[in-house]
């Protein structure tokens, strides 16, 4: 666009902006119009929230959270074993996101959890070592994809390449020696590999969590060094160099770590296991120093500080927290978890913040709305505050929409919002002259001022033909509701039109005498009432049908009020039915006291 004279912004919600631009027309002509062009900037939350594969992140990571606030009480922490089987359903779901996704943030996040639950949510009865290695098993995939391109750079008849033992380095360094040995089979069969995957398959790292195994670690580096010791690995460099990775040589450890993986915490586990295997806590935060420092070398002052997987591994909560903010589906519910299997008032804090500020960012992007309200519920109080504001300030979509929002202000107790929706309805469908579901949503508010208002409106505004259509009457068995005088003409009404319908007289009469002289009944209804009395009237001689003397007294005594009342407003055709309809009740009441009729 040229030509930009001036740029306004404009705040329509807490998820996008209307940029407004005007800028001057080119036609020499029209020198005095403008272009004004309006341009959604739509923010990065509401974009990334916006892909199939967050939305269905979301929505599994909520079903989790939903059981577990459903399984836990505020009072009591979970154990050890209901944390880890919530842990390993929230990370299920950020691995199906990390397969499902082509960058590397959710497998970050799949890892990051994986730890956090291998080091704290678990039961502490293996081994650190183990541990670290079982995590490196089932969280670095990225061996998968070295594997792949080692196996894709061989080539038969060809000594095996630099790019080929690359991929053998990364398969041993992630502690995936299985990996590695899939790939030395490639190679054939000769003394020096069978020695060297011999070695390898001799480690089982359940062992050391066996204190009565734990002699085999030492058994298994005294393998290596005997098989470097009498040459079994003949003149293969490449073997001799892995093994010297084995038993943990300073110089070669870090020569090669660097060069092969991305990450110094992918390196962390073999450093773990070449260096101390039988590392407590605190001697794997000292392991995870060196290992760091080897891998990231010189670095700026309080760099530690802002690497969340340093954090994680050194138990420093505050730091951990805050790095980890910017993933909201990973905070959100590792704290959750976290402060249901610690009860930590800190970690309560941490949590509601963080929920309330994530159920706002889902609220904002319309098709995960009520996943927003879940969590503003588990906020207890304040999340109750939250989510009347958001109830009162939405726009509703349509019934269904409308409905979910009645049934979570039930569930909640939440009446202002109640009204806010029902009447939002209510008004809607006036508007649109929906008569019934206007006053469908009118008696959802329980409410007598709305009902009575809106059937007034209904009343006045609609045909007679759409007040007999109305389907929501027959429903109501409120008598409260049916005491309201403008509801009670408006059911009176429709059961009188039907009868009407069907051709039954006597019922007509015996409903249509008190319709008339119902109190509140609106003054254009009165003309077709009476002409629906002057006419069975007429038809008395035929059909026979008797008036007794009380009620055509009382008739007379109505008709004569309503002369006076309604003389000075009503058109002379209206007075003149008015006049004749009670010259008509005064004959057949003359008539009726002469033959003696009396009550039926």
């Amino acid at each position: 666009m040229t030509d930009v004279g001036r740029r306004y912004g404009v705040a329509i919600s807490d998820s996008s902006t209307v940029f407004a631009y005007v800028t001057d027309k080119k036609d020499a002509k029209k020198k005095d119009d403008m272009n004004i062009v309006l341009v959604e900037n739509v923010s990065q939350k509401r974009q990334i929230l916006a892909t199939p594969n967050l939305r269905r992140l979301v929505i599994e990571m909520y079903s989790v959270f939903d059981k577990c606030q459903k399984g836990s009480s505020p009072d009591r922490c979970l154990d050890t074993a209901t944390s880890c089987t919530f842990s390993r359903a929230y990370r299920s779901v950020l691995y199906n996101a990390a397969i499902a996704h082509s960058g590397t943030d959710f497998m970050t996040d799949f890892a990051l959890w994986s730890l956090y639950e291998k080091l704290w949510f678990g039961r502490g009865d293996s081994s650190m070592c183990a541990d670290m290695v079982s995590w490196a098993n089932e969280t670095f995939t990225f061996t998968k994809e070295a594997m792949d391109t080692a196996a894709e750079d061989l080539t038969p008849g060809k000594a095996p390449s630099e790019e080929f033992w690359r991929g053998v380095a990364i398969t041993l360094l992630s502690s995936n020696f299985n990996d590695c040995i899939e790939l030395l089979v490639l190679l054939g069969k000769s003394p020096e590999l069978e020695a060297f995957i011999d070695v390898l398959s001799f480690f089982n790292p359940e062992n050391l969590s066996d204190e009565a195994l734990s002699d085999t670690v030492n058994e298994w580096k005294d393998l290596m060094r005997e098989n470097l010791a009498s040459g079994k690995y003949g003149n293969n460099e490449n073997l001799k160099y892995l093994t010297k990775l084995l038993l943990g040589d300073d110089r070669y450890l870090q020569s090669v770590a660097p060069r092969v993986l991305q990450h110094w915490w992918h390196f962390l586990p073999f450093f773990v296991l070449v260096k101390n295997p039988f590392a407590g806590h605190a001697e794997l935060m000292d392991l995870a120093d060196e290992c760091r420092s080897w891998f990231v070398g010189e670095e700026e002052e309080n760099a530690r500080e802002k690497d969340v997987f340093w954090c994680l591994i050194a138990k420093d909560d505050n730091n951990f927290l805050q790095l980890i903010s910017s993933n909201p589906w990973l905070a959100v519910h590792l704290v959750d978890l976290i402060q249901k299997s610690t009860l930590d008032p800190e970690f309560e804090v941490m949590r509601r913040m963080q929920m309330l500020d994530y159920a706002s960012v889902l609220i904002s992007h319309s098709p995960l709305w009520e996943i927003g309200f879940g969590y503003l519920i588990a906020c207890g109080t304040e999340g109750l505050l939250r989510l009347e504001s958001h109830i009162e300030g939405m726009h509703i979509e349509d019934d269904e929409m409308a409905e979910q929002l009645l049934e979570i202000c039930e569930a909640n107790r939440l009446e202002d919002s109640k009204s806010c929706v029902t009447n939002t309805m209510t008004i809607r469908y006036l508007k649109q002259n929906e008569w019934s579901a206007a006053l469908s949503w009118a008696l959802k508010t329980g409410s007598k001022k709305t009902i009575d208002w809106t059937v007034s409106r209904i009343v006045s505004a609609s045909s007679k033909d759409e007040l007999a259509a109305l389907r929501v009457l027959s429903s109501i068995t409120n008598n409260s509701v049916l005491s309201l005088p403008s509801l009670t003409f408006l059911y009176s009404y429709q059961r009188f039109v039907k009868m009407m319908h069907s051709g039954d007289v006597l019922d007509c009469v015996q409903n249509l005498i008190p319709l008339i002289m119902m109190p509140d009944v609106p003054t254009q209804y009165y003309y077709d009432l009476f002409g629906y009395l002057i006419t069975i009237i007429k038809e008395d001689g035929r059909t026979g049908i008797p008036f007794s003397k009380e009620i055509l007294y009382e008739l007379s005594t109505f008709l004569s009020t309503f002369t006076l009342d309604k003389s000075r407003t009503l058109n002379d055709n209206y007075m003149r039915k008015v006049k004749t309809l009670k010259k008509m009740v005064l004959l057949k009441l003359a008539d009726s006291v002469a033959k003696g009729i009396g009550c039926t």
